[in-house]
C-alpha cells in the first residue's frame, strides 16, 4: 500500500512539473517551407510572448486572425522572426494595451489591429514596408503612432487610423 501512495505522489508531482509545458504551449501553427505561421491562440490571455521558434522552426508570421477576438490578451511580444502580421491577426483584442513590432516586420494587414480599444501607443518599425487597409481602425485609445517617413505602401491609408485620436511622429 504504501509503494502504492508513493507511485501516485510521484506521479503528481512529475503531472505539477510538466505544466508549466502545456501552459506555454498555446498557439496552433501550420508549417510551410520551414517556417511557422502562428494560426491561433488557445491561452487564457495576460501577457503573451510568441516564440522565435516552435519544433526548432522559425515563427516567421502570424496568420489571418490569430488572435483575434483574444478580448483578454493585454501585452503581445512579438519575436524579431516575424516578417509578416496577417490580416485581422488582433482584430478585436479590446485589452491589448501594449504591442511590440520589432524591426524585420515587413507587412501589418488589413484590419491586423481593428478594435483595440485599448492600444496606447504603437511604434510602426523602418522595415514594414507594407500596411493593409484599417490596420489600426477605431483603436480608440490610441494616442501616439511613430511611423518612419515615406517607407510604406498603404492601401486604404486614410484609414488606417480611423477613429483613433492619434498623434503621428515622424523620426
Amino acid at each position: 500500500m504504501k509503494t502504492n501512495d508513493l507511485t501516485t505522489a510521484t506521479l503528481v508531482a512529475l503531472l505539477l512539473l510538466a505544466a508549466p509545458v502545456m501552459v506555454q504551449a498555446q498557439f496552433t501553427y501550420t508549417t510551410n517551407n520551414g517556417a511557422i505561421t502562428i494560426t491561433g491562440y488557445t491561452g487564457p490571455g495576460g501577457a503573451v510572448i510568441i516564440p522565435d521558434k516552435t519544433d526548432g522552426l522559425p515563427v516567421t508570421s502570424i496568420g489571418n486572425k490569430a488572435f483575434g477576438e483574444s478580448t483578454n490578451l493585454t501585452s503581445i511580444t512579438i519575436p524579431s522572426s516575424v516578417t509578416s502580421i496577417g490580416p485581422g491577426a488582433f482584430y478585436y483584442c479590446t485589452s491589448l494595451s501594449n504591442v511590440t513590432l520589432p524591426t524585420g516586420v515587413t507587412s501589418i494587414g488589413q484590419d491586423a489591429f481593428c478594435y483595440c480599444w485599448s492600444l496606447i501607443s504603437v511604434t510602426i518599425p523602418t522595415s514594414v514596408t507594407s500596411i493593409g487597409g484599417s490596420a489600426f481602425y477605431d483603436c480608440t485609445g490610441l494616442t501616439n503612432v511613430t511611423i518612419p517617413p515615406q517607407r510604406h505602401q498603404h492601401r486604404g491609408a486614410r484609414f488606417l487610423f480611423l477613429h483613433a485620436p492619434s498623434q503621428r511622429r515622424d523620426p
